[in-house]
């Protein structure tokens, strides 16, 4: 079931879970890499970076873009790596890096709301574990690590958890992540 039909046939529905918030400060690249080597055993990641954003993969050693390069760190502003269990997501700090990683498999009790965004674009091609999304009226181009050929629009399935505030009592969205590109709608 694609993410969008998931959405249609169940709407946004709380679930009870456990999940693993552990902050985390990275000095080198290498540091960050070792670290998703003990955590990961693959993902894909999202980089935004001064001059466009990025997509790649974490093959369970190391970065990955789409023509098999090693993107450069210094590069990036702001990171998210990602896999359907778990997501470290960082933000640049001066020559560092500093962020959280949060794992669904294990730790406290926690509500969460699952959600589904569209990318924009229209999958013109799909070839080695890469969609090209093209939106031709904004010029936007985007190429995503996705093993999930053959539809028209992709998306993105987010994951929101649900906390309270002890002093008003009220609910709300306290963290969220990313989980997995899916697709969305072949456009029939």
């Amino acid at each position: 079931m694609s993410g969008l039909d998931l959405s249609k046939e169940f709407g946004l529905t709380l679930v009870e879970g456990e999940a693993t918030f552990q902050r985390v400060k990275f000095f080198s690249a290498e540091d960050l890499e070792s670290f998703l080597r003990e955590k990961f055993s693959d993902g894909i990641f999202v980089a935004w970076q001064i001059q466009s954003v990025v997509w790649g993969t974490f093959d369970g050693e190391k970065f990955l873009l789409k023509d098999n390069r090693r993107p450069n760190f210094n590069d990036w502003l702001e990171c998210r790596i990602f896999n359907r269990s778990a997501e470290l997501h960082l933000k640049r700090d001066g020559q560092n890096f500093v962020g959280r990683y949060l794992c669904d498999t294990q730790g406290e009790k926690i509500f969460h709301v699952d959600s589904f965004a569209r990318l924009w674009g229209e999958c013109t091609v799909a070839a080695d574990g890469w969609l090209t999304l093209h939106d031709k009226p904004r010029k936007i181009l985007t190429e995503i690590p996705c093993d999930d050929f053959g539809k028209k629009f992709y998306g993105l399935l987010t994951r929101n958890y649900i906390g309270s505030d002890a002093a008003t009592g009220l609910s709300g969205y306290v963290d969220y992540r990313f989980v997995a590109i899916e697709s969305a709608w072949d456009g029939d």
